[in-house]
This record gives structure tokens, C-alpha cells and sequence, in this order.
């Protein structure tokens, strides 16, 4: 299904912290997800789709998701959602990608190799229904996609463009 979506912020403020971004649409019509991470206190930054009500329009068989991307050098995770993820009953699945200086850049990311968490802890035998993403998001975190430390992440301004 094609559809214009619809995009917010959602920052480590709700924990407590004090990092700052901001989302804006290039002149070329790319989204831009720019601001600055402190971590003392939180230690994220993310951005979203909104609305969980219906089918991004995956196809089932799709293997992959592919990220088209300029950004600063630092480790991204590109977030699926399913259903009402605002519940925290469902998991969010995340796939890492670095982002490269310069020009834009294709990251194919495996749909099979999403890792499903909630609330940044790893929920073992789920399993992504693809024909069910209803949103989609960026986030760039001190964990990676495992729930380990992203050894490029760090306090300081960032920028990505997708």
C-alpha cells in the first residue's frame, strides 16, 4: 500500500534524559534525523512512523528491507513495529547499519536477521510477520541490536539522511 507517513521524535526524555532531535525533509526529499545525544541520563534518540493501524504493505515473501542512507559514521538501528507497539506487548525488531559519511549509501538489511526486543531486553522465540510491520523508525542507542554496547555511539551531535 503507498501511503505518505507520517513521522515524530521520541527522545530519552521519557527516562529521565536530555538528548534533543529534530526531523525535517531535504529539498531532494529525503527525511533528515539530526540532533545531539547526551547520555548521562538516557542515552538515546530515535524517530518514528505514526499509527500502528494498519499494514506498512511488506510483501510476506520479502527477504530484505534496503536503506538508502548518508550519515556521520555512527551505528543506526532501523526499528520495525508490528501491531500496537505503544502496548509494550509486542516486540520491536531492530537491525543494525552503519552510516557513511559523504554520499548516499544501500544497506541491505536480512529481514531473518531483525532481532526482536522489548524495551531494549531480547524476547527469544518471536516471529516477525512481515505482512504485519504497521510502522517503521531509526533509532541511534548505546545498544546495539543484541543488547550490546554500540561501539559507535557517543555523546555529541549526529545527522542521517534516509
Amino acid at each position: 500500500r503507498s501511503q505518505d507517513l507520517k513521522w515524530f521524535v521520541i527522545n530519552d526524555q521519557v527516562m529521565g534524559g536530555s538528548s534533543r532531535a529534530e526531523l525535517h525533509t531535504s529539498a531532494a526529499g529525503y527525511l533528515v534525523f539530526s540532533g545531539t545525544i547526551v547520555s548521562t541520563g538516557g542515552g538515546f534518540s530515535s524517530c518514528r512512523t505514526l499509527g500502528d493501524e494498519a499494514p506498512l504493505g511488506f510483501p510476506q515473501g520479502a527477504t530484505t528491507v534496503e536503506v538508502v542512507a548518508r550519515g556521520d559514521g555512527r551505528q543506526y538501528k532501523l526499528t520495525l513495529h508490528t501491531a500496537d507497539s505503544w502496548s509494550m506487548g509486542t516486540p520491536t525488531w531492530a537491525h543494525d547499519f552503519r552510516s557513511a559519511p559523504g554520499s548516499l549509501a544501500r544497506h541491505e538489511l536480512p529481514l531473518k536477521d531483525f532481532r526482536p526486543s522489548k524495551q531494549g531486553k531480547p524476547v527469544q522465540g518471536a516471529v516477525l510477520d512481515v505482512a504485519g510491520v504497521t510502522g517503521v523508525g531509526v533509532a541511534l542507542s548505546m545498544y546495539d541490536m543484541h543488547s550490546g554496547r554500540n561501539p559507535h555511539f557517543g555523546d555529541g551531535p549526529f545527522e542521517l539522511t534516509i
